[in-house]
C-alpha cells in the first residue's frame, strides 16, 4: 500500500502526501507546538483530554504551551448556561504536567465570541487576556516557526493575529485547523462557537492545514474521503494506560471535585468505576491532524496498527492520507468554498474504506501506552 499511497496522492491535482506535513520541516529535531483546546473540567466533550494526551505522547512535538479556549455558556449551569458549571481546563493540564515531570505553560483566552473578523479582543477582562498574551509571547520568543493546533474555536488565534499580524505570519509554520464542513449549509460545532473568529482566520492568509470535522452529510460520517471522524470505545484506546494516566482520565471523566488534584493521581481507580468508564463510546476528530502534524503515518506493522514516523514506513502497510493544495474562500456565513488546485490552504484527504476507525483505535491505544515518556 506504500505504492498505493503514492498513486492515491498523484491521482489528485495539487496533492501532497502527509509525509510532507509540518513535522518534516522541523530544524531542531522537534516540532514547536501551541495547542489551542476547548478543554474543561469537568469535560464538555472528553475527546479534548484524549487529544491533549495524544500531543504529549507524540515525542516529535515540543509542547510550548496550551491555550484554553473556554466559552461562556459552558462555564455556567442551565438555564443561563449550557448544562453544568465548568472551569477552563487548568486542572487536567497541571495534572498531566506533573505526570510528565514538566511544567506546561497554560492560559485561558476570551470567553465570548469576537464581534467581527478583525476584533482584537483588547477590551475583554484581564483574566481573559492570558491566552492571547501566551500565544504571542511564545511566537515572539520562538527561534523557529511554530505549529498551532486548534481543536476548538479560532477565537484566541484570530484575536492574536489581529493584534500582531506581522509576528503571527512570520512565526506560524502551519495551523492544524480542526473545524468546519467540506460542504453543506449546516454550521459545524467549532465554527458555531465563534463564527466571526473562523471567518477572520480564513481571511488572515495564515498557512492553514484544514482537517474538517464535518462533511456535507454530517459530523459523524466515518467513511468520507475528507472526513477526520472516527468512533471507538474507551476500552479500545485505554487498554495500555499506565496507572497515573488511568487515574488522570478517571479524575476528569468522573468530574471529580477533590482538591488534592495531584494526590488523586497516585490512587488506584476503583474497578467498578473504571469498567463503567471503559464501556463508554467516544467520537474522535482531531487525532489524524496531530499525528500527521508530527510527521507520522498510520501503518500496519508486524505488531499491529501503529503511528510511526513516515521515514520508517517504507516496509509497512500505510493507510494512505494526504494534504491537497486548494484554493479556498469563506463567505459571510462562515461557509468555505474550495477547489483542488494551487492555493495556500491544504485540505486533508484519505483512502476510504472499512476499518479506518479500528486501525486508528489500535494505533492510538499503543501510543497512549507510552505515557509517561
Amino acid at each position: 500500500m506504500i505504492a498505493g499511497a503514492a498513486a492515491f496522492a498523484a491521482a489528485v491535482p495539487g496533492a501532497r502526501r502527509a509525509f510532507a506535513d509540518p513535522g518534516a520541516e522541523k530544524k531542531t529535531g522537534l516540532v514547536p507546538l501551541i495547542h489551542i483546546t476547548d478543554l474543561y473540567h469537568p469535560p464538555q466533550d472528553p475527546d479534548d483530554h484524549i487529544d491533549l494526551a495524544t500531543v504529549a505522547a507524540l515525542t516529535e512535538y515540543d509542547l510550548k504551551g496550551v491555550v484554553l479556549d473556554a466559552t461562556w455558556k459552558f462555564m455556567h449551569a442551565a438555564p443561563d448556561g449550557f448544562d453544568v458549571r465548568r472551569d477552563p481546563g487548568f486542572i487536567p493540564v497541571t495534572q498531566l504536567g506533573y505526570i510528565l515531570g514538566r511544567s506546561i505553560p497554560t492560559a485561558s483566552g476570551p470567553i465570548r465570541p469576537l464581534t467581527h473578523p478583525h476584533d482584537t479582543a483588547i477590551d475583554r477582562p484581564t483574566e481573559e487576556q492570558g491566552g492571547i498574551r501566551l500565544l504571542l509571547d511564545i511566537l515572539d520568543d520562538a527561534r523557529e516557526t511554530v505549529v498551532v493546533s486548534a481543536v476548538g474555536s479560532a477565537r484566541t488565534l484570530t484575536a492574536a493575529f489581529n493584534r500582531e499580524p506581522a509576528l503571527v505570519r512570520s512565526k506560524v509554520r502551519a495551523v492544524l485547523l480542526n473545524a468546519g464542513s467540506t460542504a453543506g449549509p449546516k454550521r459545524e460545532w467549532n465554527v458555531g462557537l465563534d463564527p466571526e473568529a473562523y471567518k477572520g482566520l480564513w481571511a488572515s492568509g495564515l498557512p492553514i492545514h484544514w482537517y474538517p470535522c464535518a462533511t456535507e452529510k454530517s459530523a459523524f460520517n466515518p467513511d468520507h474521503e475528507r472526513g477526520t471522524y472516527w468512533k471507538t470505545t474507551h476500552a479500545a484506546i485505554f487498554r495500555h494506560l499506565s496507572p497515573p494516566l488511568r487515574a488522570w482520565f478517571a479524575y476528569a471523566f468522573q468530574g471529580n471535585s477533590r482538591v488534592d488534584v495531584i494526590g488523586a493521581l497516585a490512587e488506584d481507580v476503583q474497578p467498578e468505576a473504571w469498567n463503567t468508564l471503559l464501556a463508554q463510546e467516544r467520537n474522535m476528530w482531531a487525532t489524524v491532524s496531530l499525528v500527521a502534524g508530527a510527521g507520522r503515518v498510520l501503518a500496519n506493522t508486524p505488531r499491529g496498527w501503529r503511528f510511526i514516523p513516515s521515514a520508517a514506513a517504507q516496509r509497512d502497510t500505510v493507510w494512505p492520507w494526504r494534504l491537497d493544495s486548494i484554493a479556498a474562500a469563506v463567505d459571510a456565513d462562515g461557509v468555505v468554498s474550495w477547489d483542488v488546485g494551487e492555493g495556500s490552504v491544504r485540505l486533508f484527504g484519505r483512502k476510504r474504506g472499512p476499518g479506518f476507525g479500528e486501525a486508528m483505535a489500535e494505533a492510538l491505544a499503543s501510543l497512549l501506552g507510552t505515557l509517561p515518556c
